[in-house]
């Protein structure tokens, strides 16, 4: 009996993988293989006029990078936004759905209308951006004189000072939907009969709020932080389209310099070099993720 069992979870075992057989097979040519071809091509030169690999140099290219200080500037423009954007993100996007979690008339209108910025295309929301912060004839610049905040034009984009923050309030306004959205399915979750045991327990608001609120959505909060950081980490539409990584190099990044040195400086190698330590960096969030959701799962059990 118990061997015909182990044969019956032997078929269904083998049935399994011959199901999802096709699926990893397609995720290996569109995504292993370039993956691992451009972790490899690192270590090589590259034959002119062909994309074979002409010569292993070890690591040549990474020493390279040590002195290159357009990639030192890039690295800490994208940790640096990263963290920021991410914050003002969890802390703009909790607001906001603590917000939409109460009833009040026409919230319906509300939540629908949050998501409007998600859903705008990422090229269309960085041109739409890019004019509104034009120096002479954009509305941010018109909004800010009638309100008083400043007294004459200011160049956004041109100026070194100025273009990273603005990029980072772009993707603070692109991206706010989706914590906003997470946030609010998590609130709706948590058990509302608890904060009238806190009041009942002499409990204050704050202490409601940190211990029944925070403590009930601190799981997809840890997600959604997780996945925003390796999404912003890899931000490249905005930052493209809007600068192209200037004024020199003040909102370079990571994935820019990667495009730049490949497409620009036909430099294949060393880009596949910045996209290697990118990928070493977001890899670290995403076994984090997977460590905590694999944590999650075995609780839940």
């Amino acid at each position: 009996m118990k061997a015909k069992r182990n044969r019956t979870k032997f078929r269904q075992s083998v049935y399994a993988y011959v199901l999802i057989a096709p699926g990893l097979l397609l995720v290996g040519i569109i995504l292993i293989y370039p993956l691992l071809r451009g972790i490899v091509s690192s270590f090589f030169t590259q034959a002119s006029g062909s994309m074979e690999f002409e010569e292993f140099v070890g690591l040549q290219h990474y020493q390279e990078l040590l002195s290159d200080q357009i990639f030192w500037k890039a690295l800490r423009n994208s940790a640096f936004s990263t963290v920021i954007i991410v914050a003002a993100l969890y802390t703009i996007g909790l607001c906001i759905a603590l917000l939409l979690n109460k009833s009040f008339r026409g919230r319906g209108v509300y939540r629908s209308l949050v998501l409007i910025p998600w859903v705008v295309p990422g090229i269309a929301a960085a041109m739409t951006w890019k004019w509104m912060y034009a120096s002479q004839y954009g509305i941010v610049n018109h909004i800010l004189q009638a309100l008083g905040l400043i007294d004459k034009n200011v160049d956004w984009l041109g100026s070194t000072a100025t273009a990273l923050g603005s990029i980072m309030v772009t993707t603070v306004w692109k991206d706010i939907p989706f914590v906003t959205i997470v946030l609010l399915a998590a609130l709706q979750s948590v058990d509302t009969t608890l904060y009238e045991a806190v009041k009942i327990d002499g409990g204050n608001a704050w202490q409601g709020f940190w211990h029944i609120t925070m403590t009930g959505i601190k799981n997809v909060s840890i997600t959604t932080v997780l996945l925003e950081i390796i999404w912003t980490f890899n931000k490249f539409d905005l930052v493209y389209t809007m600068t192209k990584g200037g004024p020199s190099n003040a909102t370079q990044t990571i994935p820019v310099y990667t495009y730049i040195t490949a497409f620009n400086f036909f430099k294949l190698n060393k880009a596949a070099a910045v996209g290697v330590i990118g990928l070493l960096v977001v890899g670290i969030f995403a076994v984090l993720y997977i460590i905590y959701n694999s944590r999650e799962e075995a609780q839940n059990r």
